[in-house]
């Protein structure tokens, strides 16, 4: 499993065949891995959270396609700086794929570890590689690298591992936080404390945040998993819990330590919340009669879980078909073409067909705008300017989703020379949302 979350490997190894002729750069990443693996303990795999070809590409794969998708789900790059490197295409493109997506709230200077193999001319350097600190591995003679096993050679290296391991720690401590909701004050605390030794945030920052509705849906949007604790807990809790199946983008965990009883309001609301549950596998799940170390171990599953991992196959992106309401009927007949197609999920905004006040359809837009992987604005009888409010709302709430356009009657011509990347039927919502299914693949 990754050590940063939302990737599938913590760090890619980008480098010129020429400098592992002699297998210099296969010890090195072997050295660096087992390093790592003691500074870290059990939360780094030296096997699953390195990406080297070497070591992870089959023969029957396709390279090309194979180590750029491995460049874009990887926390950091490590180039192995030579004249070979930076004269190389591949190297070049495996760089551009790797900072086209990086992880949350990461900056480029967070996510590059260049190590200096050999010797090149500075002027060949861009500047992002010139303000980032390099780690030169050449040995005295200023022309070779040092000589793996080497005294020297196994300083450099744990030097060198223990900046991945600050750097690792610093990306996650800026991924999504975990949400922790009410329960018992020292259990609640303990988590908290245990959470931030392991160099997650947590959310929110103080209890009376959770007494505020508008900031817990905010916090929950955000997360990257939600802790709820039943056996003793209050109605307001059950609130939580139920905008947390709504709208947090990751699991939702119920925790009943052991030994803790359930009230009879528990007991009652569980029951009708779990029967009319309808959450995807995976994205709710009840911790019963367990111990704290069973929490952690679960919650250290989930965060780390490579993306995609969760449904063990290609499932494709969940899409969202957004529009005004003016076109409802439209935005409906389109998700039956769609799915016509293939058993895909599309989600309508269905509240629009309501009378709501103002600021209660505004609340139903932030709900909705979360859910989708995958985002398609329907401008048909609609004024574009309402549906560009909401585009912009929606980059906002979920900026790592996919977003198009679809351009329906009246004056589809027109409306194609405004927005000339438009769709405007459904096999380019199909490509479309292979094309998201690709970005978002592990």
């Amino acid at each position: 499993m990754p050590y940063v979350p939302g990737c599938r490997y913590d760090l890619f190894i980008s480098y010129a065949s020429e400098n592992d002729r002699d297998g210099w750069v296969t010890q090195f990443v072997a050295a660096i891995g087992q390093e790592l693996g003691d500074l870290l303990g059990r939360h780094f795999s030296p096997k699953d959270s390195i990406f080297f070809d070497r070591n992870n590409l089959q023969t029957a794969q396709s390279f090309p396609q194979e180590l750029a998708a491995a460049a874009r789900d990887s926390a950091i790059l490590i180039p192995l700086l030579s004249p070979s490197y930076l004269t190389s295409w591949w190297c070049d493109r495996e760089r551009t794929e790797f900072f086209g997506s990086m992880p949350h709230r990461a900056e480029e200077v967070d996510c590059l570890a260049p190590v200096v193999v050999r010797p090149f001319e500075e002027a060949r350097l861009d500047s992002l590689y010139r303000k980032v600190l390099r780690v030169s591995f050449l040995s005295a003679d200023g022309q070779t690298p040092v000589a793996p096993g080497s005294p020297e050679w196994a300083s450099m290296y744990r030097e060198f591992a223990r900046q991945l391991r600050n750097a690792l720690e610093k990306l996650r401590r800026k991924c999504r936080p975990i949400f922790v909701s009410r329960g018992p004050e020292q259990l609640r605390n303990w988590c908290q404390a245990e959470l931030q030794r392991r160099q997650f945030r947590t959310t929110p920052e103080t209890l009376t945040e959770l007494n505020d509705a508008e900031r817990c849906r905010v916090c929950l949007q955000e997360a990257l998993l939600a802790l709820h604790f039943l056996g003793g807990s209050e109605p307001a809790s059950f609130e939580t819990i139920e905008a947390s199946v709504a709208l947090c983008p990751g699991p939702t965990i119920l925790y009943q330590p052991f030994g803790a009883d359930l009230t009879a309001d528990e007991r009652i609301w569980l029951s009708d919340f779990e029967h009319d549950l309808q959450s995807e596998p995976g994205r709710y799940q009840r911790l019963a009669e367990k111990c704290d170390q069973e929490l952690l171990a679960l919650i250290d599953e989930q965060v780390t879980r490579p993306p995609g991992a969760a449904a063990g196959k290609d499932v494709p992106p969940r899409l969202a078909l957004i529009c005004d309401a003016a076109d409802l009927n439209g935005v409906r007949q389109l998700q039956r073409e769609i799915q016509t197609k293939g058993p895909l999920e599309v989600q309508l905004p269905d509240f629009l067909a309501d009378r709501l006040r103002a600021m209660d359809r505004l609340r139903k837009w932030s709900d909705f705008l979360v859910r989708g992987d995958a985002q398609i604005f329907y401008y048909g009888a609609t004024d574009p300017a309402r549906l560009e409010a909401i585009w912009l709302k929606a980059q906002q709430q979920k900026p790592e989703a996919r977003r198009n356009w679809y351009v329906a009657p009246p004056d589809v011509e027109d409306k194609r020379r405004s927005y000339p990347e438009a769709l405007w039927n459904v096999d380019q919502v199909l490509s479309f949302l292979e094309r998201a299914r690709g970005a978002n693949a592990p």
